[in-house]
């Protein structure tokens, strides 16, 4: 096959006056670039769909070159500029100042989603006063501002319909008009970007349907409920034993098991859950189960493979997604690899599933000496995710759970494993199997890299909750920084992921929000009927929904509450109520996101889908606060009942206080 369609474009990476230059070309194996002037030769790197480019440093100035593959050498077929150099023909680039960009293999700025939704972004300095327009078939689409990165500003469109994917950009500064298409930046139209649907330089990418705005509960099965007490370990404690005087830590049982979760699934049902994350179950000695012993077995005192399809077929029947945790990292000191790696030593046939630092292996208590363990744990040895013998063992567990037809995978300390491992080998392997299952990594930062189609769908987010407590729980309330906060995941992350993302308030590894709020009810509904009408999909921590209290792991791990004169029914009741207004309102689920206010204390926000429209303020300070509102018309709150006149102009919300409205009449 010939090379296709090429595209060069200029990245500036200021060194002195050297610019980044990107080359790219569409062939069917590794094409070399030669460029004349320099005498450099350079191989290329895969894209996607057969697109392949290749970075190189040059000064301004024009410059020849070629590709070259299996012995035949040819121009640029995307690039009409040609010379004939030396009796041979080449293709030319002039380098030079284009602060002005749109990356196509960069997701940032092209972003397919699917055939009938494709995001474009062109980014600028930040020093001055930019309209970019997109124009494509005819039509023109107005980009919008999104964010600030360094002293680039990014621009992006809404999703575009592009029945062909042919497009260039309108850059407007002051009186001054520029176009920026597949030749670069110049005040000329002379070829648009364009590509075949069915080969983009990046490929579709989008979130399973089903895990928009999804309601998720998490539970760790060792304290959820005990359904079995004949599958109970050793020295199991009394569920209700004094949290002060029990052991909650991995080497302390309270018996909770599948079986328990069975019983107790009206629970879940009533609260209106429609994914189900399960800490891990599989073989191990702990609670926490992360030291996993065997992979292949539910762990013995949680159940077995006949307990876990009863609970997959209930799950099933009532529509809710079963999410597993793997835990890929790191094994259990007595996972067989390993078990044998020690009793072996050099001549086991698994010296390469580790990382071994020299042999014999070797542990002083807890920790690991001769070996890589997690967080230097003697008891979590690190596996080497890219031995091919690993993931023939991952893949036939990953199949075995397929067939009971679980929703997803959340990862375990997802960027500990080597990225390869996600991108070249599980996601790939998952997706055949079920497009619609859900990868979600375990991350508490920004998860920006993660999310760009190749290895994740979604990520635990942290930073939305770093945000809530930071607004609801802490002195000075500032509105203005919860959007900051927010909107830096938000403007940063591609679009189609925001109403996937774990929006969590809390997790088996951090203080339950009830005490993250002091113990103040009145705060933590706040922070929880953020979390239920916020873009993305919230995540409720088994027990949060009474008013469980507890600090650091493993504080946070007390069996479940299930005596319901103990449980706090204001705060279950308004668990409840705002689920209801969230099923309701699907807006809620998968609208759109604009801030309305951020002014002191006071928190705005609309989420809008169609002609449904859900507003909702905030003021979780202790004083009344004012602010301006740009509403008109009548509202109803959805908690209270209660009837607002708005008109523009300020309006006074009272302390601690939160309202969720809708126009009167559509409640």
């Amino acid at each position: 096959m010939k090379a296709k369609i090429s595209l060069i474009f200029f990245m500036i990476l200021v060194a002195g006056f050297l610019y980044a230059v990107q080359f790219f070309v569409n062939h069917d194996s590794t094409p070399l670039l030669s460029v004349v002037e320099t005498g450099e030769v350079r191989s290329m790197e895969p894209l996607e769909n057969n697109w392949w480019w290749v970075e190189i440093q040059l000064q301004p100035g024009v410059y020849h070159y070629f590709f070259e593959s299996g012995g035949e050498r040819f121009t640029d077929p995307g690039n009409s500029r040609t010379a004939m150099v030396d009796g041979q023909e080449v293709s030319i680039v002039t380098v030079g100042d284009d602060s002005i960009r749109h990356i196509i293999s960069d997701r940032d700025y092209f972003n397919p989603v699917n055939e009938g939704e494709i995001y474009l972004a062109v980014s600028t300095p930040s020093d001055g006063d930019y309209r970019v327009v997109a124009v494509s078939g005819g039509e023109r689409f107005e980009l919008i501002y999104s964010r600030d990165f360094g002293n680039i500003r990014f621009y992006r469109s809404r999703p575009l319909a592009l029945e062909e994917v042919s497009y260039y950009f309108e850059i407007h500064r002051g009186e001054e008009t520029l176009f920026l298409d597949a030749t670069g930046l110049k005040n000329y139209l002379e070829r648009p970007f364009e590509f075949s649907l069915q080969a983009l330089p990046v490929s579709f990418f989008d979130t399973p349907e089903w895990s928009k705005g999804a309601l998720y509960y998490q539970i760790f099965p060792e304290r959820f409920a005990n359904g079995n007490p004949g599958n109970d370990p050793e020295n199991v404690q009394q569920w209700y034993i004094d949290t002060k005087t029990a052991n909650l830590g991995g080497d302390g049982f309270f018996g909770g098991d599948l079986q328990g979760i069975i019983d107790r699934f009206d629970h879940l049902l009533g609260l209106g859950v429609e994914a189900i994350y399960l800490n891990p179950i599989f073989e191990s000695p702990s609670s926490h189960k992360y030291d996993t012993q065997d992979y292949m077995r539910i762990d013995d005192n949680f159940g077995d493979d006949e307990i876990f399809e009863e609970l997959s077929s209930l799950a099933h029947d009532h529509g809710i997604r079963l999410i597993l945790d793997g835990v890929f990292n790191h094994t259990g000191y007595d996972f067989f690899a390993f078990k044998d790696l020690r009793e072996s030593g050099e001549s086991s046939p698994y010296k390469d599933w580790y990382f071994v630092k020299s042999f014999p292996i070797r542990k002083v208590r807890d920790r690991a000496l001769s070996y890589v363990g997690w967080n230097g744990y003697a008891y979590m040895p690190k596996v080497n995710s890219l031995n091919p013998q690993w993931q023939d063992y991952i893949k036939r567990l990953v199949e075995k759970y397929d067939i009971d037809g679980v929703g997803g995978w959340r990862l375990d300390v997802a960027t500990e494993v080597a990225p390869e491992f996600w991108s070249d080998f599980f996601r790939p392997l998952v997706k055949s199997l079920d497009e619609e299952m859900i990868l979600v990594a375990e991350f508490w930062g920004d998860a920006k890299s993660l999310l760009r189609g190749k290895s994740f769908d979604s990520a635990m987010n942290y930073p939305f909750k770093d945000a809530v407590v930071e607004y609801v729980f802490r002195a000075g309330n500032s509105a203005g920084r919860f959007v900051a906060m927010t909107n830096f995941y938000l403007n940063a992350y591609p679009p189609q992921t925001l109403h996937s993302l774990w929006n969590i308030l809390d997790s088996h590894d951090t203080e339950r929000i009830m005490t993250l709020a002091f113990n103040q009810r009145d705060l933590m509904k706040i922070a929880v009927a953020i979390q239920m009408t916020f873009i993305g999909s919230p995540v409720i921590y088994y027990g949060d929904e009474v008013g469980m209290k507890g600090g650091k792991d493993p504080e946070n791990r007390a069996p479940m509450i299930w005596d319901d004169q103990r449980w706090d029914m204001e705060i279950y009741n308004f668990y409840r109520k705002l689920i209801e207004i969230r099923k309701t309102h699907t807006a809620l689920k998968t609208g759109d996101y604009s801030v309305l206010a951020s002014e002191g204390p006071v928190l705005g926000y609309i989420r809008s889908l169609g002609e449904d429209r859900v507003i909702v303020l905030t003021n979780p300070s202790r004083e009344r606060a004012t602010f301006t509102v740009s509403l008109e018309g009548r509202y109803v709150e959805n908690l209270t009942g209660r009837e607002f006149d708005f008109k523009p102009g300020a309006f006074e919300i009272p302390p601690t206080t939160v309202w969720i409205l809708t126009p009167a009449g559509e409640r």
